[in-house]
């Protein structure tokens, strides 16, 4: 998988073109997943998009930009049960994050969207051919 090629399939996470993250990621990336067959850049591309979100979760307030802000929080909010919500003056409250429980090793992927998305594809290969 080549930078271009996952950015064309995920156009939202384009503020990391410039820098070392995503080339990192990348090259993370493309050492996993051999043995995933003609799923292996669907696993890839998921991988760095949940290390993407990880990395941006991770970077101080102030040096995240708007766009990637709002990309973690979709990315998150899928997760997040509802406890209550109010229809007049609209209040909601979340409780938590809606996960199973996981070996250690793969807990960082119940976090994302794209992390529950690969533990899918790493259930149907084998939890083995995964190392985080």
């Amino acid at each position: 998988m080549t930078e271009s090629s996952f950015l064309a399939f995920y156009p939202q996470f384009s503020c990391f073109a410039q820098g070392i993250v995503l080339p990192e990621i990348l090259r993370q990336a493309n050492a996993r997943f051999q043995d995933f067959g003609e799923d292996a850049e669907e696993a890839r591309r998921l991988y760095m998009a949940h290390r993407l979100i990880l990395y941006a979760s991770a970077m101080p307030p102030e040096n995240q930009q708007s766009t990637m802000e709002s990309i973690v929080q979709s990315a998150k909010a899928a997760l997040q049960e509802i406890a209550s919500e109010k229809i007049g003056d609209v209040s909601i409250t979340y409780s938590g994050t809606k996960t199973q429980s996981m070996e250690t090793g793969f807990k960082d992927l119940e976090t994302t969207v794209y992390g529950l998305q690969l533990l899918s594809l790493l259930k149907q290969y084998g939890f083995s051919k995964y190392f985080p």
